[in-house]
């Protein structure tokens, strides 16, 4: 079907019903969802970010995640390092579920870094090849896209100043933009495993010591956890 047909047909249709289904073609949404998918559309007034959007693009349909709102709408796939920016006029509406589940909201860490996945893009000439080794594309491609690199490790930053009051709060300082960040017991544990590169898969063996626990019971918290401080630039991924 000739796609910009396919576009109008679909507006139509969300016109109408105000939701309808579409099969997912291509690969730049995963893990998110698949070839083959089935999503639901919904037609919507307003957009956050974060949302799923379903838009038209040089007559291309496309669906990717919103990164950006202002006067354009800045998007981007998942598995994807270009970015669209897309006037409100060409969103068609916003997916809602994949194959009958509802979708889980994205965190901020994992929007701003894929905004940093762009931004190494752009720095490295629109290089695909260039932009996969980075570091930040390599923490991004481990911690959201979850494709397994046993190379991948995280170490503390050395370069923060790290000011802990008692045994159960620390004050991480970055002299370079001057925020500071603040960890609790937990957060310490971490940091201190980190001292030197260590890998995630190490890093969940030394806490499951700690805390008695298994890598299953854990793994999602110290992935989250591993997102925000590498955003943060207090971890950095080597």
């Amino acid at each position: 079907m000739d796609k910009q047909l396919q576009a109008a047909l679909l507006s139509a249709m969300l016109g109408r019903q105000g939701q309808t289904e579409i099969t997912v073609t291509g690969y730049s949404m995963e893990p998110t969802f698949f070839e083959g998918d089935r999503i639901t559309i919904a037609k919507s007034d307003s957009y956050a970010v974060g949302d799923i959007l379903v838009f038209t693009d040089h007559g291309n349909l496309l669906v990717h995640r919103l990164l950006e709102t202002g006067e354009y709408y800045l998007c981007k796939g998942d598995n994807a390092f270009r970015t669209e920016s897309i006037p409100a006029a060409q969103i068609l509406g916003k997916v809602i579920s994949v194959s009958g589940r509802s979708l889980e909201a994205w965190p901020a860490w994992k929007i701003v870094l894929s905004h940093r996945v762009n931004a190494a893009f752009r720095a490295h000439d629109y290089s695909i090849a260039k932009t996969k080794p980075t570091p930040i594309y390599r923490a991004y491609s481990a911690l959201v896209l979850q494709k397994e690199d046993p190379t991948m490790k995280y170490q503390k930053n050395s370069k923060m100043d790290y000011i802990q009051t008692d045994e159960a709060s620390l004050a991480v300082f970055d002299p370079e933009s001057g925020d500071t960040h603040f960890f609790d017991e937990v957060g310490i544990d971490i940091l201190n495993c980190l001292a030197e590169p260590t890998a995630l898969d190490e890093l969940l063996a030394k806490l499951c010591a700690i805390y008695s626990a298994t890598p299953d019971d854990i793994r999602a918290d110290v992935v989250e956890f591993l997102g925000e401080t590498v955003e943060k630039g207090v971890v950095l991924a080597v």
